[in-house]
């Protein structure tokens, strides 16, 4: 069965929210190359906790921990993570190659037991910050219809939406 996908895009040139406050105890920061397999596995455990993936993500999955990977490997800032204490809780992995089809790899992903706090929204726009930050006009995320990530996070900061044909991740660009 082939399902659904949309595009979001953002023009970064007009981004301009202030970042939301944390909740107490909580802390953004840029992930080091050496928090790689802490990354992959939050990815992992997000996605495969998440019902509206159940099926999707083990199709992709391979291919996901791949861009990842290229990402640690090839870029001085390749991801956001949000701590509580010495726990990641939180993280969001992308591309900073200015023409890249997907930008945000795994979207902001967000353990269980965190969801619903607005860490996923405070994610997603300092993502977009950073991909600013080196020289990205236009970011682009691919996404899942029909997912929380489609219907209440990319739908913010003025995103643009459109249908996605091509199936994703099905080979490194």
């Amino acid at each position: 069965m082939r399902e659904s996908w949309k595009l979001f895009s953002w023009n970064l040139t007009t981004l301009k929210e202030e970042s939301p406050l944390l909740p107490h105890g909580l802390v953004l920061r840029v992930a080091s190359r050496a928090e790689e397999p802490i990354v992959q596995a939050l990815v992992t455990r997000s996605f495969s906790t998440d019902a509206q993936w159940t099926g999707s993500y083990s199709r992709i999955a391979d291919s996901l921990q791949e861009r990842i990977h290229e990402a640690f490997r090839s870029q001085p800032n390749p991801a956001l993570v949000i701590h509580h204490g010495p726990r990641i809780i939180a993280s969001s992995c992308f591309s900073t190659e200015t023409d890249a089809e997907n930008h945000l790899y795994c979207g902001p992903c967000v353990l269980p037991e965190y969801r619903s706090r607005g860490l996923a929204s405070t994610l997603l726009l300092e993502s977009l910050r950073m991909l600013r930050n080196n020289d990205v006009h236009v970011a682009r995320a691919v996404c899942k219809e029909g997912t929380t990530a489609s219907k209440f996070v990319y739908p913010k900061f003025h995103s643009v939406c459109d249908a996605y044909d091509t199936e994703p991740f099905a080979t490194l660009s």
